[in-house]
């Protein structure tokens, strides 16, 4: 936790691992953290791509390498640090805190259950929170919404995902196609 607040005071971009859930590094730069969750501008190809909550127990490692700060300046020479939301509070006291602040302020949400045996990916719009669990109004990759409501237990989630490149794309079609 200590390491995520010093690096969202500096700033930096980050790598970090989920090894017990994920082969692949996380860049990104910190937005906030608690002792729960950490708030990450996504960062994937020199490209930002949206917000990513993760539970900082499932972190394993956080560095701030040479090649993490090299591609800092090529972001900062595109003008893409100064697209990054460093000033943007979100509650990161619990999943339900987090997803209900993010709900409020994006449309689609992204939610994984990664440590599932089956793991779960849902894509759609937070209908309902109750007890233990959140609600979604889900969509397929063709775009047609489901009949019935997918429940995601807070334990069970890993990941939460806002104002991605893949859900504003969506967004973007349900607007422009508004019954």
């Amino acid at each position: 936790m200590h390491d995520l607040v010093t690096h969202q005071d500096q700033r930096s971009l980050i790598s970090l691992r989920r090894d017990e859930i994920d082969d692949h590094t996380i860049q990104g730069f910190v937005i906030g953290a608690s002792d729960e969750l950490v708030l990450l501008q996504y960062v994937y190809d020199f490209h930002l791509d949206g917000l990513m909550v993760l539970a900082v127990a499932d972190i394993t490692e956080v560095r701030c390498t040479a090649t993490d700060r090299f591609q800092q300046t090529l972001l900062d020479a595109d003008g893409l640090v100064a697209q990054v939301p460093f000033g943007l509070r979100i509650n990161l006291e619990d999943w339900s805190s987090a997803i209900a602040d993010l709900a409020h302020r994006y449309p689609l949400l992204i939610l994984e259950c990664e440590r599932l045996e089956a793991p779960d990916f849902v894509i759609g719009r937070v209908k309902e929170m109750a007890h233990g669990e959140v609600r979604l109004e889900c969509f397929s990759g063709a775009a047609n919404w489901d009949d019935e409501l997918v429940s995601l237990k807070y334990e069970d989630i890993t990941s939460c995902q806002a104002g991605t490149n893949y859900t504003n794309v969506y967004q973007r079609y349900f607007e422009r196609n508004a019954a």
